[in-house]
């Protein structure tokens, strides 16, 4: 018999649970295609991926930090008068009242300052940065985020004790595009995005509700048996909502879940307890835990500011988001580079974890718009590379003397890398060949891992090598 009162206890945390961060099923084609068929360049022509990686961490400024005044500086008339600049080498200014924690590690990190983006809207841009490719509203219900594809590539790799989702990201939900769904394959490689304003008030479950929750589970599964025949004609469409249920009792069911959400004192002093120093943290222990989860996505947003960009009296500027940002991101390098691997204790976690941090795009250079702040800016900016074998304490590539177009592309090719090349590096550190395409998607299309076809023709498809010397 169940105890009185415990039936409310489970579904108040099975609710937490879907608070805390619900499978990205909206939108999701259930139904997907599966098996996929996989297809690569004739092995004489294949690429050859690195594997250095076990997981890979991206860390977007939602919004676009301004380059110019941070990782490609610029002095101009918009550059305000108390950044406390500083030369850290001869090709690299960092300003001391911006990103002074930043600046002790830039060692660790590789600066691609030749970006550029095919897109200068957010919207647009963010499902760029999550998709490797345009927004065709013909094929984007189809289209799985770059995650998802990770996540369907790295299923065979999991291991029987690995409960937690590949594909894990934070406050996704925050940024223009949210969090983009799995396109044509299944829901189980979505992801679970977790909203750090909920971390606070996360479940915790004594042994009372775990035996409950093992009971109304066997319970579940006998259901599941009894309806499957009369349920075979939406075998598919219901395997999403099956799947939500699987990874949710392996959740609550492991005791690293909350482990992992265990955030100390002493994190919140060093991280901080804005969105990105909780994100920060939660990643940071995620990883530590090493329970299946792969990719993770932090989003950091707020950086919009078209107007009143150094006004400190307005509730958002770079000031601010600099200060969070700069608390956040280096305390997780530090860390990571600190923390042994549990696979190989002769490795820390940055040893094995790529860390990729870029904006959408940069902002203006130059003089500030008549609101005070700084506009879009595609042309060039810069992505800041670290772990997993990169060769920390250089820059490649270089714009123009205002920060505003490319003068060196820093790569093999004449054409500026793009979010395409950003992919193709992941997949490349994953150990993933990333020249693979899928034929049988719904539309008939050819799915490819990255996408040759840039806005004005064919773009390439390398990944960045030069960031590992």
């Amino acid at each position: 018999m169940m105890e009185p009162g415990k039936v409310g206890d489970l579904l108040r945390t099975r609710r937490d649970l879907l608070r805390l961060g619900g499978l990205g099923l909206l939108g999701a084609s259930i139904d997907g295609v599966w098996p996929l068929q996989v297809s690569a360049k004739p092995s004489g022509a294949r690429v050859q991926p690195r594997g250095t990686a076990r997981n890979v961490l991206f860390y977007e400024m939602s919004g676009a930090i301004s380059h110019v005044d941070s990782y490609d500086f610029k002095e101009s008339a918009g550059t305000p008068k108390d950044l406390a600049m500083t030369q850290l080498a001869p090709d690299l200014h960092m300003s001391q009242l911006l990103l002074p924690k930043m600046s002790k590690h830039m060692d660790k990190i590789a600066v691609v300052r030749s970006m550029k983006s095919h897109e200068e809207v957010h919207f647009r841009a963010q499902y760029y940065l999550q998709t490797g490719r345009q927004m065709n509203l013909a094929f984007a219900r189809e289209i799985p985020a770059i995650g998802s594809v990770i996540a369907a590539e790295l299923e065979e790799r999991r291991r029987p004790t690995d409960t937690f989702p590949t594909y894990l990201s934070f406050d996704l939900e925050k940024g223009s595009a949210g969090a983009l769904s799995t396109g044509f394959l299944p829901a189980r490689f979505s992801v679970v995005d977790i909203n750090t304003e909920a971390v606070s008030d996360s479940p915790s479950l004594d042994r009372k509700v775990v035996e409950l929750l093992e009971e109304r589970w066997a319970l579940l599964s006998k259901l599941r048996d009894v309806r499957h025949k009369r349920l075979s004609g939406f075998a598919r469409k219901m395997l999403g909502y099956d799947d939500f249920y699987d990874v949710a009792y392996g959740l609550l069911s492991d005791e690293r879940w909350p482990a992992a959400f265990s955030i100390t004192k002493k994190d919140k002093e060093r991280y901080g307890t804005h969105r990105a120093g909780v994100s920060s943290i939660l990643a940071r222990n995620v990883l530590a835990q090493d329970a299946g989860t792969h990719y993770i996505h932090i989003c950091h947003s707020g950086w919009d500011h078209h107007t009143h960009i150094w006004d400190r009296s307005k509730d958002s500027h770079h000031y601010k988001l600099c200060a969070e940002y700069d608390q956040a991101f280096s305390a997780l390098l530090e860390d990571l580079a600190r923390i042994p691997s549990k696979t190989n204790p002769e490795k820390t976690l940055l040893d094995e974890t790529l860390v990729v941090n870029m904006s959408e795009f940069g902002r203006t250079p130059g003089p500030l718009n008549n609101m005070h702040g700084r506009d879009h800016h595609n042309p060039v900016y810069p992505a800041l590379f670290a772990g997993a074998g990169v060769k920390g304490g250089v820059r490649h590539g270089a714009s123009d003397a205002d920060g505003a177009t490319c003068a060196e592309t820093g790569w093999a090719h004449k054409e500026q890398p793009r979010n395409e090349n950003v992919l193709a590096t992941i997949y490349s550190a994953l150990g993933i060949d990333w020249s693979k395409e899928i034929r049988n998607t719904p539309s008939g299309r050819p799915y490819v891992y990255v996408d040759p076809l840039g806005a004005n023709g064919y773009i390439p498809t390398d990944e960045i090598s030069e960031i590992y010397g």
